[in-house]
This record gives C-alpha cells, sequence and structure tokens, in this order.
C-alpha cells in the first residue's frame, strides 16, 4: 500500500516539523511558459519519485510534454503518479489513459462521476426507497468535495503549487495574448512532508467505498498538527476548511494598513463580506482585482451584486481588462497567501486547496509590485458604471446571485 511508504516518518518522535522555516528557497512564476519550462526541468531530474496533482488536465501541446517527460522518467526508474479531478478533467481517462498505463505513469481520477452513477444505480432499493435516496444524496454531498489543486512534488524536495492548470490556455508561445493570468510558485530544499503527505490522501481517497479510512484518518491527523503555525495551508478536511474560514475572518477583522485581493472568483462569505465592509469603514486601504472576461460567465455575474455594498463602504474593485484573470493571492496587512484557493464558496467550503505564505522578501515584493501591476491592466468600476447597467444586466447578477452557493 503506498500509506506504508511514509508510515514509519509518521509514527516517528522525530519526524520533521512543519512548522517554519519549512523550506530554504522560492521563486515565483507569472508566466506559463517559465512555470512549465522549469517544472519540466525538474521532472528530467527526478531521482527517486514525482506525485503530480492537478484539477485541469487538458489535452494538447503541453499535456503531451508533460505526458511525455513523465515517460522518460518512468524509463529511468522514477515512479511517476498523476491525480486528475473527475469534474475538470473530464476527458483526461480516454485521452491519455492508453498512453500512460503503456509508459508505465500510475494515474487515478479523483471521484469521477460515472462511478458515482454506477454507485449511485446499485444503492437504490425499492423495497427501501427512502433509505436508498438517502444514500445516494449523501453520496451526492461528497462528490460535490472537487480536487482543486495544482501541486507537484519532486523527490520530496521541490514542491510547485499554484494557480496554473495543464491547459494550452496558460502557454504564451501558443495562445499569444489569449494567455490566462496566473501565479505559481517553486518551493526548494523543503523539508516538510505535508505537501506528499496530501497528495497521498487524495490518491488513496477511497470514494465512494470507506475502506482505508484508517490510514486515511492517520495521515489527516498528522498534517492537521501545528497547522496554525505553519506558513502552509492545506483544506483537505472539513475542520481543515473551517479553520481556514475562520482565520480568514480573523485577519480580516484585524486588517489596519491593506487588504488587497486578486482573485477570478469572488463569491465570499457573509462573515468576510462583512470584514471587508468594516474594514473600509475604519480607513483599510481594501481593493479587489476581479476579471473583466471571466471562463465562468455565471460566477462574475453573481460576484457584481456584491459590488455595490462594498463600493458604498469605500472598498476599490477593478476588473482585469488584458485576458482571463485565473491568479489568486491575498495581501492583508503583511501577511501573504498565494496558491489555488479563490475566495469563493467552493474553496472556503467543499474543495481540496493547497495555499503558501512566502517567506523571502523577493517573493513578497515581486507579488505586490505584480499585484500593482495587473492594477494598471484593469479599470476601476465606479458608481457612475452600476448607473448604467441595463435592466437585463441588473436581472442576470440578481439571478445568479440565488445560486452562489453552487459555484
Amino acid at each position: 500500500m503506498v500509506l506504508e511508504e511514509v508510515m514509519p516518518q509518521i509514527k516517528s518522535k522525530n519526524r520533521p516539523s512543519i512548522v517554519s522555516p519549512p523550506w530554504s528557497g522560492e521563486k515565483i512564476y507569472f508566466r506559463g511558459d517559465d512555470y512549465y519550462r522549469d517544472l519540466l526541468r525538474s521532472i528530467s531530474k527526478a531521482k527517486r519519485y514525482v506525485e503530480f496533482e492537478t484539477y485541469i488536465f487538458e489535452a494538447g501541446w503541453l499535456g503531451d510534454r508533460l505526458v511525455a517527460s513523465m515517460a522518460r522518467a518512468v524509463k529511468r526508474g522514477v515512479r511517476v503518479r498523476l491525480l486528475v479531478d473527475g469534474v475538470g478533467s473530464p476527458d483526461f481517462a480516454s485521452h491519455y489513459g492508453p498512453r500512460l498505463e503503456k509508459a508505465g505513469i500510475l494515474f487515478r481520477i479523483y471521484r469521477s462521476w460515472p462511478v458515482f452513477f454506477s454507485n449511485a444505480f446499485r444503492l437504490i432499493r425499492f423495497t427501501r426507497l427512502w433509505t436508498s435516496l438517502g444514500k445516494v444524496h449523501a453520496l451526492w454531498t461528497s462528490g460535490k468535495h472537487r480536487d482543486h489543486r495544482k501541486l507537484c512534488v519532486v523527490d520530496g524536495r521541490e514542491v510547485w503549487i499554484g494557480s496554473f492548470n495543464v491547459s494550452d490556455w496558460h502557454v504564451e508561445r501558443i495562445r499569444k495574448r489569449e494567455t490566462w493570468r496566473d501565479t505559481g510558485l517553486r518551493l526548494s530544499g523543503v523539508t516538510t512532508l505535508v505537501f506528499r503527505m496530501a497528495f497521498l490522501i487524495a490518491w488513496e481517497d477511497p470514494w465512494p467505498s470507506r475502506r482505508r479510512r484508517k490510514y486515511r484518518n492517520l495521515l489527516k491527523r498528522w498534517v492537521s498538527r501545528d497547522v496554525k503555525e505553519s506558513p502552509v495551508r492545506v483544506t483537505l478536511t472539513r475542520k481543515l476548511r473551517i479553520a481556514y474560514r475562520w482565520e480568514l475572518e480573523a485577519r480580516f477583522q484585524a486588517a489596519r494598513r491593506r487588504l488587497w485581493v486578486i482573485t477570478p472568483y469572488f463569491i465570499p462569505t457573509r462573515y468576510l463580506l462583512k470584514a471587508m465592509r468594516e474594514a473600509a469603514r475604519r480607513g483599510c486601504d481594501v481593493r479587489l482585482i476581479l476579471p473583466g472576461i471571466s471562463d465562468v460567465p455565471m460566477v462574475r455575474w453573481a460576484s457584481m451584486a456584491y459590488y455595490a455594498p462594498l463600493m458604498r463602504d469605500g472598498c476599490r474593485i477593478f476588473e482585469y481588462q488584458k485576458s482571463i484573470l485565473h491568479a489568486k493571492t491575498l495581501f492583508v496587512d503583511d501577511w501573504i497567501l498565494v496558491g489555488s484557493s479563490n475566495l469563493d464558496q467552493r474553496s472556503l467550503r467543499k474543495d481540496l486547496e493547497v495555499n503558501v505564505i512566502p517567506q523571502s522578501p523577493q517573493t513578497r515584493k515581486a507579488l505586490e509590485k505584480r499585484y500593482l501591476d495587473d492594477e494598471l491592466l484593469s479599470r476601476e468600476i465606479t458608481k457612475e458604471d452600476l448607473l448604467k447597467r441595463t435592466w437585463w444586466e441588473r436581472l442576470f447578477s440578481w439571478w445568479f446571485f440565488q445560486f452562489r452557493s453552487w459555484f
């Protein structure tokens, strides 16, 4: 079993701590070309294992390059595991499955819907219809928890995280000016096991059955320890997701100098929304950079319902104009968080995510500079813009706002 590889380290009293500093180097990326160029080099130098996890793995130039690099790694004796989400990558198995099997690359699909439907039909018993429907509903609810992480662990010493999916939309040489705006981070000299543990918990996910629960629960307890003192934020359990929401609420409430947000999907909880409005009222510099063009238009329409109340209290809202915005970064005074989490209901309540608090002053300065650069590439929303909105724009915003908990 895969989990037995790390059991000695989990049970050891001298196991590495996830308390800072859990890595020695950082490199920030704002271009997919640079991010994947260096990631491919890292995979080409791997000696023991590569563990790759992503929400979207699309067929295309980039996907083919990654699969080829992983196949070469397997030939060198490297163990490669590839995990994709069943909703984010619905055609993955049909397109890449035979090629991966032939190359010896281990791959799994996290909570695929064909598995859901096959098990749902097996659960239905007309003699116990009400009980059966309850079980199907529970299965449906658990299936809504998706793997939204973008994570790669190479030999346990290099970790890659951020918002870059495996898609040609992140490659400037292919998409030119239409390339999405994203942020990635490479961590080197990593000493913590938390990233690999998070991957293995998702890899060993038994959904919809309950086998291997003992091993997974042990891993979850290990990852959860000392999480408040760690610069790593992984939301792989309900308790960790609640703790993450509470931390954001506390930081937003305590913000004094700045509260800057850049996110492609903005559907905050009412407590976070209230904290942002209160921060602006007490003189904190509250700014949001949101997409002017979105790959999920319904979410953008729902987000627009927040504009008026936020702006009334002094928050500034910008819409990014250059291309589709997909980066996720939070700035609260001197605290910065970057990773895969959006400021929406899915990331806050349902999905698996991984984020880090950058430790390098150079990384922090680069993120701050990029935020200000993105602001220059955005258009600030004014009160006049809100008044000019047509009746059908208001209707769309109101309608999709009613379904905000779905996004």
